[in-house]
């Protein structure tokens, strides 16, 4: 091993969490060119950049114009996010929720015709009167039914994040997000997941406190 070489890894090892993530976001910056995005919309997409290290977000994300303000007014109101899977629940900042509650409803389905969790997010849309952010990180079906439910109720105040992964229902469940007219965040891409979906929303709460 040359001497570079351990003096390089000797400053890695040096570095404490916050100094890789800020090392981390200057590589993301220095990379690609973010100058055609708000504020808001960088910080979000440098944080999915950094938790799945694809630079492909940059050109497959698309933003409804009310759903950054929405979503922020949502959370400094102390409104809930509702999430289709426990490792959506499981990736958002407790540190920075406050008041907030995530919410899965997973556990309280028995029994189910299509998918368990499509049915735990209706039955949480009829049950929960506090949400203010959808999130949908893995299930297409039940990125499916909350457009579905929410068209049908014309609700406009709750920010949909639509970033299911997969082959089977995934791009075309966020094409379809990207036609509606209520606030949502999403990328056209078979890509997503819980790691993506929990980057938005920490970005977010992050943002809350500016």
């Amino acid at each position: 091993m040359t001497k570079i070489n351990k003096e390089k890894i000797k400053e890695l090892k040096e570095l404490k969490g916050e100094e890789i993530e800020k090392k981390s976001m200057e590589i993301i910056e220095k990379e690609i060119d973010l100058s055609l995005f708000s504020k808001e919309e960088k910080e979000i997409i440098k944080r999915v950049i950094h938790a799945t290290v694809d630079f492909e977000y940059k050109d497959t994300m698309i933003f409804h114009r009310d759903a950054i303000p929405q979503a922020l007014k949502a959370l400094k109101n102390e409104k809930d996010i509702l999430v289709d899977v426990k490792m959506v629940e499981a990736g958002i900042s407790q540190k920075y929720l406050g008041s907030s509650k995530v919410i899965c409803y997973l556990s309280e389905i028995k029994e189910f015709e299509t998918t368990r969790t499509e049915k735990a997010i209706e039955l949480a849309l009829k049950k929960e009167p506090n949400i203010g952010i959808i999130a949908i990180g893995n299930s297409p079906t039940a990125l499916l039914k909350t457009i579905e439910v929410l068209k049908q109720k014309n609700e406009k105040k709750i920010v949909v994040i639509g970033m299911p992964v997969g082959f089977v229902k995934a791009l075309e469940s966020k094409i379809l997000l990207s036609k509606q007219d209520f606030p949502f965040i999403t990328n056209i891409s078979r890509k997503g997941g819980s790691p993506a979906t929990c980057a938005v929303i920490n970005a977010l709460l992050r943002m809350k406190e500016w």
